[in-house]
């Protein structure tokens, strides 16, 4: 005898749920690597209001002008710093939603695929109930005729 159909699904079912854990992590290794990047941007923040006070407290005080050549340099690259780091989230993010995208829609087909088992599981089911339906009648029915049969 073949297996029934929901039997038939279960490796279907397996293999759905095993993709869309992958996915699941893929797409929260991302949300991680925005989250670090956007702590390194925080961190540039506060680097660039240290250096900007720094530079304020020394230009008040009167420090040669090399010194204050040498720190708005390295602010300029503080800057860049910046900058290139909002890119690389920006960019982070859009990656992130394709990841995002791509794990609804493994989500989306596990969820079908354990739908359709479930409807398999009741079609099973009601073919079973009626198939013992349908013996318990031929059971009443045969005990019906046998006592008929055996008061005459």
């Amino acid at each position: 005898m073949s297996k029934l159909k929901s039997q038939r699904m279960l490796p279907v079912n397996r293999l759905a749920e095993k993709q869309e854990q992958q996915s699941a992590i893929v797409y929260s290794q991302c949300l991680s690597q925005v989250r670090e990047l956007e702590d390194q941007l925080q961190k540039l923040y506060s680097y660039r209001e240290a250096y900007n006070q720094q530079m304020m407290d020394l230009s008040r005080q009167g420090v040669g002008s090399n010194r204050l050549q040498d720190i708005l340099k390295f602010m300029n690259n503080l800057n860049s710093s910046i900058e290139a780091v909002g890119l690389q989230i920006s960019k982070q993010k859009q990656i992130c939603e394709q990841k995002k995208q791509h794990w609804m829609e493994k989500h989306n087909k596990k969820r079908i695929y354990n739908k359709v088992t479930k409807k398999y599981i009741t079609e099973e089911q009601t073919i079973v109930n009626k198939n013992e339906q349908k013996q318990m009648d031929e059971f009443n029915q045969a005990l019906f005729h046998r006592r008929i049969n055996n008061k005459l």
